[in-house]
């Protein structure tokens, strides 16, 4: 995170910096419990930012943001050229992959927040294959099965969670990805998240589009479902048997063989939801049921075809029933086609789970017996589910043979390649060359990692790293671009570094849990936090006193410190404002001045050390939502400055008098999307530099002008800034196109 506090800085040291990595993510035993949402935990980082007073700004309202502000904001004089600064040897969540026909080496799949990129050489290498002002969130890829160089990139991740991001229409290529025009749009009806897309073997005009959607989106209806063009993309028509109200479509296929058959699952409500079936090229549908489970418990179901003998289908579905664990209902297997279905799966997934989220399977393109299907881990059998055994372990050593990554999202068995298994998942992609039996991580160049936040050690600057989803803590000791590893497993949250000591670093994971990395050695410092004070928390926001290396702080719903490096906490608050603290910021002689801001938007302070605090002094200045960063201008403690999140509101705010007052520096200049960081210069305390959906923002004037400083950046959202000052370096952490860097002058 950037601080405008931390100590001087000095050249990077000679011995490069040891840190010992703590414990990975455990895998819980038995199965999961039951759940009352579909949304993933890490939902709630993303809900107490985007949702008020809708649930996200869309697309339009985005790129609107960013033309009015390049028309009305100068960039700086020296146009800024961020670079990479890594990792590209640690993936993040991949949605999608195809394969070219004849050529199983050509890859390309779809990052959830990274774009399309691509490998001629089976995924050891990748490029970038996606303009980078083009919406990133791709849930689908295609290939027209008639003529591979044309490929389809569905944008709006399809998982059900919030935190999947929405797009804006399917995008075609027809030079084999080299170039993207994007084809259809939300206007013609495109679901914003995509999660399927089919090109008929027969007739490649007519394409289907398999959706989801939220309800309603600003003055827009946000609607899933399933779209059909048949003349080549001039025109689409919702389908409407299923409902015409909103309902979800999850894949759509068609019978390599047997013109006019395509299949499409759906939930939707009432007794609609399962796996709908064509046999006259969509005119009309039919709801396969013998069988099957009951449609009202049928959730997320995911298909395939046995290329080898088309009239044998695999379906795995989630269970979708009140009070179940979101775990697998069945895998099933039709001999006939669809008529007829039969239970393969016996107890073998009872302790699977997150089926909304993870739900994908697979067929040998060979062996119509051997199946492969995905939720957290992934599954395989040989005898067409006679038996199954587990095909990975997602909590086994990174590297091992028996490892890959969690949270599979779509799997592929490649028709020119017989043994070949790629898997898209949150880890990036992973690969088997025997059936399932032993993996591979193949995310090398593919820097496609979601951050939520950065920091550098003042010290040494070749120490950089911070929390990203489902990666854990990822930190570099070289500065170089691909040797990332995992100091700390789960979902990564805050990490801080001791501004006079690069080796000590204070990391988190979801829920408060924290380790403290000191000379060579990991320990457990989580603050105990008390359930009843703790709702609503993912991840933890964590601040050093810049005056002592040994006190740091975090919260829940209320403020804690520790003064002996973790070793005990004490409770500085009661409950603020029943909302989890969102920043903290140390400041002042002797760290007597120290600022608390929450999700509620509210801001509170202590002028004595934490002996005593002020009540909510956000007023009716403040816009009341989420205060996502606090930072103070150096020497002047009292001189504060905050970042708030949503839409439909101003970001950017100074107080002269520690909070009493406060002044909307943003005055409509900077876009009107969630901001999410920002810090003061410390050798220019007048320059301050934000964050935000649509780029990073300067003003070297406190506020009386801004400037451009986006640059080169992908469309992305930037999630955090931290500064180096012997190196006047920026770097700022994006959620899916991993950390960029910049040399300021």
């Amino acid at each position: 995170m950037a601080t405008s506090s931390s100590k001087s800085s000095s050249p990077a040291a000679a011995a490069p910096t040891v840190l010992r990595a703590g414990p990975p993510k455990a895998r819980a035993k038995g199965a999961p419990p039951p759940r009352t949402s579909r949304h993933k935990n890490r939902a709630a980082w993303f809900r107490a930012r985007v949702t008020w007073p809708l649930r996200e700004a869309d697309l339009d309202h985005l790129r609107g943001e960013i033309r009015r502000v390049s028309r009305t904001l100068a960039t700086p004089a020296k146009k800024l050229a961020w670079s990479l600064a890594g990792p590209s040897n640690i993936g993040g969540r991949c949605t999608s992959v195809v394969a070219h026909p004849t050529d199983p080496q050509r890859l390309w799949i779809g990052a959830a927040g990274g774009g399309v990129w691509r490998s001629t050489d089976g995924g050891l290498t990748w490029k970038p294959s996606w303009k980078s002002k083009t919406p990133l969130q791709i849930g689908a890829l295609a290939m027209d099965p008639a003529n591979p160089a044309v490929l389809y990139a569905g944008t709006g991740e399809a998982n059900l969670s919030a935190d999947s991001y929405a797009g804006d229409g399917v995008y075609r290529s027809i030079n084999g990805g080299r170039s993207w025009k994007r084809w259809a749009g939300v206007a013609q009806g495109i679901p914003r998240r995509i999660g399927s897309i089919a090109v008929d073997p027969f007739d490649p005009a007519h394409v289907r589009v398999a959706g989801v959607g939220f309800g309603r989106v600003s003055a827009d209806n946000d609607f899933g479902g399933l779209l059909v063009t048949r003349d080549g993309g001039a025109s689409w028509v919702r389908e409407t048997f299923v409902g015409t109200a909103n309902h979800w479509c999850h894949q759509v296929l068609f019978d390599p063989a047997t013109p006019g058959t395509v299949y499409a699952t759906f939930t939707a409500p009432g007794a609609r939801s399962g796996i709908w079936r064509s046999t006259d090229g969509g005119a009309s549908w039919v709801l396969l049921k013998t069988g099957l489970p009951a449609p009202d418990r049928t959730g997320r179901t995911s298909l395939a075809i046995a290329s080898s003998n088309p009239k044998i289908l695999y379906a795995i579905c989630a269970d979708a029933g009140p009070g179940t664990s979101d775990g697998v209902l069945g895998v099933f297997r039709s001999a006939n086609g669809g008529n007829t279905w039969a239970s393969i799966s016996g107890n073998h997934f009872t302790d699977e789970g997150q089926m909304s989220y993870g739900n994908c399977i697979a067929v040998h393109p060979t062996n119509p017996n051997h199946v492969i299907c995905g939720g957290v881990d992934l599954h395989v059998t040989t005898d067409a589910g006679g038996t199954w055994r587990r095909a990975s372990q997602w909590d086994a050593e990174r590297g091992s043979a028996s490892y890959a990554h969690a949270d599979h999202h779509r799997l592929l068995m490649p028709a020119a390649m017989p043994g070949r298994v790629i898997s898209a998942n949150d880890g990036g992609m992973d690969l088997s060359e025997d059936g399932g039996r032993t993996w591979a991580n193949r995310s090398n160049g593919l820097s496609v990692t979601m951050y939520y936040d950065v920091d550098v050690a003042q010290t040494d600057a070749r120490v950089l790293g911070g929390g990203a989803q489902d990666n854990g803590t990822l930190v570099t000791t070289t500065g170089a671009v691909n040797d990332a590893f995992e100091l700390l497993g789960g979902d990564g949250g805050f990490m801080v570094v001791d501004p006079a000591d690069a080796g000590h670093i204070v990391a988190s994971y979801q829920f408060g849990g924290m380790y403290r990395f000191r000379g060579g050695s990991a320990r457990k410092v989580s603050p105990p936090f008390k359930p009843s004070e703790s709702g609503g928390i993912w991840m933890v926001y964590i601040a050093f006193d810049p005056n002592d290396s040994n006190t740091f702080y975090t919260g829940n719903q209320c403020l804690y410190r520790t003064r002996n490096d973790g070793l005990s906490w004490d409770k500085l608050t009661p409950v603020l404002d029943g909302s989890p603290v969102s920043a903290i910021e140390v400041a002042g002689p002797g760290s007597k001045t120290i600022y608390v801001t929450t999700e509620n938007g509210s801001f509170f302070r202590s002028l004595d050390g934490g002996a005593t605090w002020s009540g909510n002094l956000a007023g009716g200045a403040l816009p009341g939502v989420m205060i996502t960063r606090i930072a103070t201008q150096p020497g002047a403690p009292k001189t504060v400055y905050v970042t708030c999140a949503n839409s439909g509101n101003r970001h950017v705010w100074m107080s002269t008098d520690a909070g009493s007052t406060w002044t909307d520096i943003d005055g409509g200049r900077l876009p009107d999307v969630p901001h999410h960081a920002l810090f003061v210069r410390p050798d220019r305390p007048a320059e301050l530099w934000v964050c935000n959906d649509a780029g990073v923002y300067v003003t070297a004037d406190g506020g009386l002008t801004w400037l451009n400083a986006t640059g080169n950046l992908p469309f992305v959202m930037v999630v955090d800034l931290v500064y180096h000052r012997a190196t006047k370096t920026l770097y700022a952490a994006t959620y899916g196109r991993s950390i960029w860097k910049v040399v300021l002058t």
